[in-house]
């Protein structure tokens, strides 16, 4: 019984680190300047920074919720005065939905970079 608990333990310790690194690195969506890079531990994604050299600006997603393949976080644009609810949904290893809510709506894909 203690092997098979063990062995439970490190298969979902794997598959929650293989979850985490679906969400890491530089994403990028069609027609906008800015860049969203997603900082991940083994366990959780831990920070989104979202910059664009173009308009020299520098935005930070706070994370609400997570799950292995999907997240759920808000931002704020002092620029525009926007309140965005944002929900990333895996599609692969290169594709993250995004789903805009709020201020502005819309649903785009993000590739990685």
């Amino acid at each position: 019984m203690k092997k098979l608990f063990i062995t439970l333990t490190l298969l979902f310790t794997v598959l929650t680190s293989k979850a985490q690194e679906a969400f890491e690195g530089v994403w990028a969506m069609e027609g906008s300047s800015y860049k969203t890079v997603i900082l991940a531990s083994k366990y959780a994604v831990i920070k989104i920074i979202n910059y664009s050299f173009t308009s020299n600006a520098t935005l930070n997603e706070i994370i609400l919720t997570q799950t292995d393949t999907t997240m759920t976080t808000s931002i704020y644009n002092p620029r525009n005065g926007y309140t965005i609810g944002l929900s990333y949904t895996v599609i692969n290893k290169d594709t993250l939905q995004c789903v805009f809510t709020g201020d502005a709506e819309d649903t785009v894909l993000m590739k990685r970079e």
